[in-house]
């Protein structure tokens, strides 16, 4: 059984930063997923492509990790950035 998931992220300036930080990851050879990334602007879209629901699980998990990580250090970066502009 074939089972797809596409998310659709709007991550406005971070897309391009989220984008080129995960880049590295689509080159991993999985047997059981298949996982494309693509940024439209400010929006991420990520499709993932699985044999079975264990795998898409497994696939859904990282993936969706990795993005909220990086979105989160992009945040965090910025507010760092301000704060230390204001000194």
């Amino acid at each position: 059984m074939l089972v797809l998931a596409e998310f659709k992220f709007d991550a406005g300036n971070a897309a391009r930063i989220i984008y080129e930080a995960l880049l590295p990851e689509l080159d991993q050879d999985y047997q059981r997923t298949k996982t494309t990334l693509e940024r439209k602007d400010g929006i991420l879209v990520l499709k993932v492509e699985a044999n079975d629901l264990v795998s898409m699980r497994a696939a859904l998990n990282g993936w969706l990790r990795l993005i909220k990580i990086t979105y989160e250090m992009c945040s965090m970066g910025r507010i760092l950035s301000h704060r230390i502009h204001k000194l």
